[in-house]
């Protein structure tokens, strides 16, 4: 049987040609390729997605500290 796990890669357009890395193993004669042009304009992001990259990040320690208060919270469930 093969292995069917999707390989997620980019790739730049040169002169009209993308140049694709497969995995040493792969051995497939025939592929699926789905070609989505990549664009950072800003003007194309969501509202949700301009959101969560201008929202705060957590620092470790915050990470940590919820994540005791949740331990902490089990215990008594």
């Amino acid at each position: 049987m093969m292995n069917l796990n999707p390989i997620k890669q980019y790739a730049d357009v040169v002169n009209g040609v993308i140049h694709i890395h497969v995995p040493e193993g792969f051995h497939a004669k025939r592929v699926e390729l789905t070609i989505v042009p990549l664009d950072d304009d800003i003007s194309l992001r969501t509202a949700f997605q301009q959101f969560l990259l201008d929202s705060p990040e957590m620092s470790d320690d915050e990470y940590i500290a919820i994540e005791e208060k949740r331990r902490h919270l089990q215990q008594w469930k």
